[in-house]
């Protein structure tokens, strides 16, 4: 019985162990998942700035838009590969999808901006042109739907750890009382063990002195 509940509280740490494990993956999925959504912010704000600092630079020729809209091309790009480290395999079709989306409506901009300053008219059509407009929402779809993958994602890995956690702070909690129980038992089996074989002795005992009572007592009779 004692080898028994050794074994099962050798169990219990096993799983102990294991849920520990389960809830360390946890933490890290929903720290990937952090990145990637601030990843996903950061390329939403590159595609508005580039929109805006191109036109700026139609508008006022200030070298300095131009100098944002570069930089922000090119952060656009890096933030976008970056999420091929930040997500799934099963979603890097569509952060391609992303990445073409995000290279048509850059493209816009900076055909607008390499046809220099006071581009009024040109700004104007980029704005009102549903065609160019649409560019635009393609890429904040793309991202919408990136976002609630991962967001998707991450509640079912959180739901998943919770049951687990619960599952085996159940079992555990049972196999603990069994093995308390067993030892229990085993112990009282041994006190009522060693009191029986006590109680065995005594008569014996007694019988033995009855004896030597009764040779004595015969001796003084013969004397």
């Amino acid at each position: 019985m004692l080898v028994t509940g050794l074994v099962l509280l050798v169990s219990a740490a096993v799983l102990l162990f294991a849920a520990e494990g389960k809830l360390r993956r946890s933490n890290g999925e929903v720290q990937r998942t952090t990145a990637a959504l601030l990843q996903l912010d950061e390329i939403e704000a590159l595609v508005i700035g580039v929109d805006y600092s191109a036109r700026g630079f139609a508008l006022t020729g200030q070298d300095l838009f131009r100098t944002h809209e570069h930089d922000k091309q090119i952060g656009l790009k890096q933030a976008v590969m970056q999420l091929y480290g930040l997500m799934a395999p099963s979603q890097h079709a569509a952060i391609e999808n992303l990445g073409d989306l995000a290279d048509k409506h850059a493209a816009v901009y900076a055909a607008l901006v390499s046809k220099g300053p006071g581009q009024l008219k040109e700004v104007a059509a980029v704005i009102t042109d549903p065609v160019e407009r649409k560019k635009r929402y393609d890429v904040m779809a793309a991202l919408s739907s990136l976002r609630q993958e991962e967001l998707d994602a991450l509640t079912v890995e959180q739901a998943n750890t919770a049951y687990q956690l619960r599952y085996t702070s159940i079992l555990t909690f049972l196999i603990v009382a069994v093995a308390f129980l067993g030892g229990t038992l085993d112990v009282m089996a041994r006190i009522w063990r060693a009191s029986g074989a006590h109680l065995a002795r005594s008569p014996a005992a007694g019988d033995q002195q009855e004896l030597e009572r009764g040779d004595a007592d015969r001796r003084v009779r013969t004397a």
